[in-house]
C-alpha cells in the first residue's frame, strides 16, 4: 500500500479542506513514464516518475511530521521515508502501471533505483520496474497504462515522457485520456462519492487511463 493513500484515506474531512479531496478522485499526480531498451533495443523496463499536487504534499508532510525545523526543506531523511512509503508496496499491488506487448500483460518487478525529491511545494518519487528478461521489440507494440483502479488517483502523463535507449524507427506516442459524453457523465456521479465510498466498478479507474505506447517496425 502507498503511504500516501494510506494517510488521506485516515484524514477527517473538515470545512476547510477543498472542494475537491470530497469527490473521485482525491489524488493528483503528474507521471512520466519511460519505456528503457537496451543497447540490442530490446525493452528491459519501465521508468516511472510521479509528482504529487500540492495539497497531497502538504497533507503527507504534516502527517509524516516531515520538514520538523520548518525550513521549508526536506533533508534526506525525510526524502528517504518518502521513498519508503511509497515503494513498500502490496503483494497484489502492481504501481497503477500496466504493461501489455501485443495485448499480452507482461509482469513487471517492484520497483528499484527509487528516489524521491521535494520541487518547490511538490513532492515527486521516481523507480524502475523491470520485466523479468528483456523483450525483443521488432514487429511489436508495446503498451503502457498507467491509472488506479479504484480511480482514487487521477494521473496525467507529461510531456517529458519518453523512450531511454536506441530506439531507432520504433515510433512512440502519448495517448491522453479522451472522455466521450458517457464517460463525461460517469465523472460527475464519481465526484458525487465521498472519501470513504468506493466505486462500484472496482477497474473503474482504467476507464481514465493514460497511455503511453511504442510501436517497433
Amino acid at each position: 500500500m502507498r503511504i500516501l493513500i494510506t494517510l488521506l484515506a485516515a484524514v477527517t474531512l473538515v470545512t476547510s479542506l477543498p472542494s475537491r479531496t470530497e469527490a473521485h478522485p482525491h489524488v493528483f499526480v503528474d507521471v512520466t513514464g519511460s519505456f528503457v531498451l537496451n543497447d540490442s533495443g530490446q525493452l528491459e523496463a519501465v521508468r516511472i516518475h510521479w509528482l504529487y499536487d500540492a495539497f497531497t504534499t502538504l497533507m503527507v508532510i504534516q502527517n509524516l511530521g516531515l520538514d520538523p525545523d520548518r525550513d521549508g526543506t526536506l533533508d534526506e531523511a525525510d526524502l528517504n521515508r518518502i521513498i519508503e512509503g511509497e515503494t513498500d508496496w502490496a503483494p497484489d499491488y502492481e504501481g497503477d502501471t500496466y504493461l501489455h506487448i501485443d495485448g499480452e500483460k507482461v509482469r513487471l518487478s517492484r520497483p528499484q533505483k527509487a528516489w524521491a525529491e521535494a520541487p518547490g511545494d511538490q513532492i515527486g518519487v521516481g523507480f524502475t520496474l523491470s520485466l523479468r528478461k528483456p523483450i525483443d521489440m521488432t514487429g511489436r507494440t508495446a503498451t503502457l497504462k498507467l491509472y488506479d483502479p479504484n480511480y482514487y488517483y487521477a494521473y496525467t502523463v507529461t510531456d517529458k515522457s519518453a523512450v531511454e535507449g536506441p530506439a531507432g524507427a520504433c515510433r512512440f506516442e502519448i495517448i491522453h485520456f479522451d472522455p466521450d459524453e458517457e464517460i463525461a457523465k460517469l465523472q460527475v456521479q464519481l465526484r458525487a462519492l465521498s472519501r470513504e465510498e468506493i466505486p462500484d466498478d472496482p477497474n473503474v479507474g482504467g476507464l481514465f487511463a493514460e497511455t503511453l505506447e511504442l510501436t517497433c517496425p
